[in-house]
C-alpha cells in the first residue's frame, strides 16, 4: 500500500508544492505548541484520545465513536482556549526569529547588573517587596497590563524610591529596559501552577506567570520574608547567595544583547530547535497531501482474486475450481483501492449444491468481502466451475 502512494508523487504539480508548503507551516505551528513543556500533560491527553478515535474508525466501534464525535466537534474551541498563550507566544516570536539577522544588536550596559543587584539586596535588607521584570527576546506586548510611563535613567536611587512602601506604584512590576527604566506599576498575569507557588504570595505567581509566557527575568523580593527569588522559562527558586543574583542578572542581559557571533549561535540554535518541528511537520503535510489529494481522485484498479468454496457436503470433498481465481476491476476513490487491497479481498461460493451436480456457479458482488467505500466495475470470468467427487470414489 505505501508503494501505491509513493507512485502518487509523480502527479505532483507547482501549486500541490506551494499547497505542501503553506500547510507545513501551519503543521508544525502545531507541533511546536503542543511540545510545550507548559502544555505537555495536555498535548498527551489530546493525542491519546486521538489514537482511540483512529483505533475504533478502523476498528468500526460504533459506540466509541459516538462519544468521540461529541468531543471532536468541541476540540478546536478547546485548543484555542487550552493553548492561546502559546499561540500567542509563538506568533509573537516568529518574526523575530526569521529575521534575526536584521534585527538591531543592542549595546550592553555593563553597570546595569551592579545597579539592579545592589538595589536588590538593599530592599530585601529593608524588608520592602519588589518584581523587577528585564525583558528578553520575547515582546511583553499584549501580556501585560496597566503600568506609568517614565522612560528614566536607571538607578539604585530610583528603583529604592519606586519600591518605597509610600509610593504609589510598589505594589506593581517596574520594567527595565537596557539602562532605562520604561515603566512601573505594571501588572502581570498570574500563573495558576498551585504546586510552584506553594505558600507564596501574589508577586511570585506574577512574576511565575510572566515567566511562563515571555522568556524574561523577573526578581521578585518577597514582602513577608524578605527573600530574594528568580522566575525565568516557567520555572521560579530562592536565590539566597548574592553573587549568584549577579552572575544570574549579567548573564540574562548577555544573552539578550548578544555579539555578533553569539548571534550566529543563536540562530544555529533556532535552526537546530525548529528542525524536529519541520521535518515532522513536512512528513505530515506530504502525508495528508497524498491521502486526501491524489489519493481522493475517483479511479479503477485491477485485482485477482483467489476464489474460496465453503460448505462442502458431507461426504463430497473439493477436486478443483476452474478457474482458481477470478479479476475483478473495482472503482473508487484511490485511498479507498489502495487499503483494498491491503485487506485480504476475497470470493466466496457457497458449495452446498454440489451435492445435487451443480458446477457452474456465477462471480457477484455478494460473493465478494468488499469495503463500502468501493463498488465493483468489471468481473473477469463471471462464473467459475466448481468440481467436487464422492469421497472414497476414484
Amino acid at each position: 500500500m505505501l508503494w501505491n502512494y509513493l507512485t502518487l508523487l509523480q502527479e505532483i504539480q507547482w501549486e500541490d508544492l506551494l499547497d505542501i508548503f503553506f500547510a507545513s507551516i501551519l503543521i508544525g505551528i502545531v507541533i511546536h505548541v503542543l511540545r510545550s513543556s507548559r502544555t505537555r500533560a495536555v498535548s498527551i491527553g489530546l493525542l491519546f484520545f486521538a489514537g482511540i478515535f483512529i483505533t475504533a474508525n478502523q476498528l468500526e466501534l460504533k459506540l466509541t465513536i459516538w462519544m468521540l464525535q461529541g468531543i471532536t466537534a468541541v476540540s478546536v474551541l478547546i485548543v484555542v482556549v487550552v493553548y492561546q498563550a502559546e499561540i500567542r507566544r509563538f506568533l509573537e516570536r516568529l518574526p523575530q526569529r526569521l529575521l534575526l539577522h536584521k534585527i538591531q544588536k543592542k549595546k550592553f550596559h555593563s553597570g546595569v547588573t551592579d545597579i539592579i543587584s545592589e538595589a536588590v539586596m538593599l530592599l530585601s535588607a529593608e524588608g520592602h517587596g519588589a518584581l523587577i521584570v528585564l525583558p528578553g527576546r520575547d515582546s511583553l506586548e499584549g501580556v501585560i497590563t496597566g503600568g506609568i510611563k517614565l522612560n528614566g535613567h536607571l538607578s539604585k536611587a530610583l528603583i529604592l524610591s519606586i519600591f518605597d512602601p509610600n509610593s504609589p506604584g510598589h505594589d506593581g512590576a517596574l520594567i527595565v529596559m537596557d539602562d532605562r527604566v520604561e515603566l512601573f506599576g505594571v501588572r502581570l498575569p498570574l500563573s495558576n501552577q498551585v504546586d510552584k507557588l506553594r505558600d507564596r504570595g501574589t508577586r511570585h505567581a506574577a512574576a511565575l506567570g510572566l515567566a511562563e509566557q515571555t522568556d524574561a527575568l523577573v526578581l521578585i523580593v518577597s514582602e513577608e520574608t524578605s527573600m530574594v527569588s528568580i522566575a525565568v522559562g516557567g520555572t521560579l527558586r530562592a536565590i539566597p547567595e548574592p553573587a549568584e543574583i549577579t552572575s544570574i542578572i549579567d548573564s540574562h542581559l548577555k544573552q539578550k544583547t548578544d555579539s555578533t557571533e553569539e548571534d550566529n549561535d543563536q540562530l544555529v540554535s533556532v535552526s537546530w530547535g525548529y528542525s524536529f518541528d519541520v521535518v515532522a511537520a513536512l512528513l505530515i503535510a506530504v502525508t495528508l497531501w497524498l491521502i486526501l489529494v491524489p489519493g481522493s481522485v475517483v479511479g479503477k484498479m485491477t485485482y485477482e482474486i483467489p476464489i474460496e468454496v465453503q460448505n462442502i457436503p458431507e461426504g463430497f470433498e473439493l477436486v478443483e475450481v476452474v478457474p482458481s481465481s477470478v479479476f475483478v476491476t473495482l472503482s473508487g476513490e484511490r485511498r479507498h483501492l489502495f487499503q483494498s487491497k491491503s485487506r485480504q479481498l476475497g470470493v466466496r461460493l457457497d458449495g452446498t449444491l454440489t451435492r445435487f451436480g451443480r458446477q457452474t456457479f456465477p462471480i457477484n458482488n455478494t460473493h465478494l468481502l468488499l469495503p463500502p467505500e468501493v463498488e465493483i466495475d468489471a468481473i473477469d470470468p463471471e462464473e467459475v466451475r466448481v468440481l467436487v467427487k464422492a469421497i472414497g470414489i476414484h
